[in-house]
C-alpha cells in the first residue's frame, strides 16, 4: 500500500511502484471509482487500438468503426 498527500488542486501523484505494476506512462488514462467498502479503485484503461487483433477480423473493424465515431459524437 502507498500512501499519497492531495495538493491544493485535488491532485495526487501515483507512485512509482503503483506506476510500474499498472504498467502506466505518462499520457495513459486511468479510471478510479469507489468501491462497496468505500475503497478508491484505480484501473489503467486500456485504449481500444491495443486491443486490435485480439477478436476475429470482423470484430476489430467493429471497434475501429465505433472508436471513430466517438471522435466525432458530440452532445
Amino acid at each position: 500500500m502507498a500512501k499519497v498527500k492531495v495538493t491544493r488542486n485535488y491532485q495526487i501523484t501515483i507512485p512509482v511502484s503503483i506506476r510500474r505494476k499498472l504498467e502506466i506512462k505518462e499520457g495513459d488514462y486511468v479510471s478510479i471509482e469507489v468501491s462497496g467498502e468505500g475503497e478508491a479503485v484505480l484501473k489503467k484503461v486500456i485504449p481500444v487500438e491495443d486491443l486490435a487483433g485480439v477478436w476475429d477480423e470482423e470484430m476489430d473493424n467493429i471497434m475501429k468503426s465505433v472508436s471513430e465515431s466517438w471522435k466525432t459524437w458530440k452532445l
